[in-house]
């Protein structure tokens, strides 16, 4: 087989696009729509995998992890410099990261899988700094022929065209009243003062009926949010939007960067109020704490399987359509004979959603939510015949099943954490998202 590139047009909205390409199956969206972030410049576009992997809850990691190397080295290997030429793209669920030595309540059983993989033979690369598009096709494995995907990006540039419907047809609830969530903090504090956890990630979730096409409801969300990481993705009985602006790993000729978020305030109309969020945030001795803990145990995760572990950015902020972040950066370079997977599983889930220590932070958010996070928290993640990988932290996230759209909205707490501020930086993550997609 031989790998081929095409240029093309460049397609700055690719809702079409994905629909036009939603019935081939297992379609699968990267995207950035935040051409002013520094991980901002790619978006990238296939379906159609030539083999697909799905798993359950029976299934550890490490087995998951073999399989997957298994299957990247169907497609040869080749050194262009592209993101992504043809690989493996998945999707890991939060919840796999309890079939890893951790007693979670074993009770919570969701018939969604924890991870699902395909192997990609041709994706869509849409280059919004150089405004091109550029097809990687490798030849004879794929499914589709390369012509028909010229077509149908012909088509895509097309004005005007007309999307499918979405709607809601029950406003979104919240499954915890405050009272009750005052009442998770309180436990979580407990555990802290009697030194389980120095920091919990706790996450609530709301519940809405749709009908429609919820590929609708991803570009509503990706081009109001602005953002570096935006997902969508499917299964067979389900749909996931993400709206995520966290890198979790990526890991580029050997050299590993991952950039934890923690510390959240959210944006406003006037510009002065605006920026005193931003200083406030920025200065705030909590949420530096906080952003330390986690770059801590993400400097621990790193070094299973790197060395040169350092942190070059302690508390930047950065904005978004709907908050402000704190985020720090850690770099890292990968060990010999160390693959990008081992890191990638090795350090799952990331340490900014669960808390630290990692292990009992999980005990305990298993304990107090409810409701299985799915593949909320998770991660979609893509490693290419070439080498790179990438991964995100699926957060701002929704999941589409039979008729029912759930999204979640949390955040670290500690020990003086106030749980009136927990809860309304909670809303404030998720509010203007579900406005978004209920118009």
């Amino acid at each position: 087989m031989k790998l081929e590139t095409s240029n093309l047009p460049y397609l700055k909205n690719t809702s079409a696009l994905l629909e036009k390409l939603q019935v081939k199956g297992g379609l699968v969206a990267l995207e950035s729509s935040s051409q002013k972030h520094e991980n901002g410049r790619w978006s990238i576009i296939s379906a159609a995998p030539v083999q697909e992997l799905t798993y359950f809850r029976n299934t550890q990691a490490e087995e998951i992890q073999i399989q997957l190397e298994e299957l990247l080295h169907i497609l040869p290997e080749s050194h262009i410099d592209l993101p992504f030429i043809g690989g493996i793209i998945g999707h890991a669920s939060y919840d796999l990261g309890l079939t890893l030595p951790c007693p979670a309540n074993q009770t919570k059983q969701q018939e969604l899988p924890t991870l699902l993989a395909g192997l990609y033979s041709w994706a869509f690369l849409i280059d919004h700094q150089a405004q091109k598009t550029i097809l990687a096709y490798w030849t004879e494995i794929s499914k589709t022929p390369k012509n028909e995907l010229k077509e149908i990006f012909s088509q895509s540039l097309q004005r005007d065209q007309k999307k499918d419907s979405f709607s809601l047809t029950k406003d979104f609830q919240t499954n915890w009243e405050p009272a009750t969530y005052k009442g998770k903090i309180e436990d979580i504090q407990n555990y802290i003062k009697a030194g389980d956890s120095y920091q919990v990630n706790l996450a609530q979730s709301f519940t809405g009926q749709y009908q429609g096409n919820p590929l609708t409801a991803y570009g509503k969300l990706k081009e109001f949010a602005e953002i570096p990481f935006a997902c969508f993705f499917e299964g067979t009985k389900f749909s996931f939007a993400s709206a995520s602006p966290e890198l979790f790993l990526s890991c580029t000729n050997s050299k590993i960067v991952t950039k934890p978020i923690k510390g959240t305030l959210p944006r406003d109309i006037d510009p002065i109020i605006d920026k005193q969020n931003q200083l406030a945030l920025e200065s705030s001795e909590k949420d530096r704490a906080e952003n330390l803990m986690i770059v801590d145990l993400l400097r621990n995760d790193l070094s299973k399987n790197a060395y040169n572990v350092r942190t070059p950015t302690l508390f930047k902020v950065e904005s978004f359509t709907t908050v402000h972040h704190l985020v720090s950066t850690i770099t890292a370079s990968l060990n010999p004979g160390t693959t990008p997977l081992k890191l990638f599983f090795d350090a799952f889930p990331g340490g900014s959603i669960t808390g630290a220590p990692k292990k009992r932070s999980m005990e305990i958010i298993d304990e107090l939510e409810d409701k299985p996070r799915s593949f909320y928290c998770g991660s979609s993640f893509y490693q290419s015949a070439n080498g790179n990988f990438n991964s995100n932290i699926l957060i701002r996230s929704f999941l589409f099943q039979d008729s029912e759209v759930t999204c979640w909205a949390g955040g670290g707490i500690v020990d003086d954490s106030q749980w009136q501020s927990e809860y309304q930086e909670s809303l404030d993550k998720i509010s203007k998202l579900i406005k978004c997609i209920s118009n």
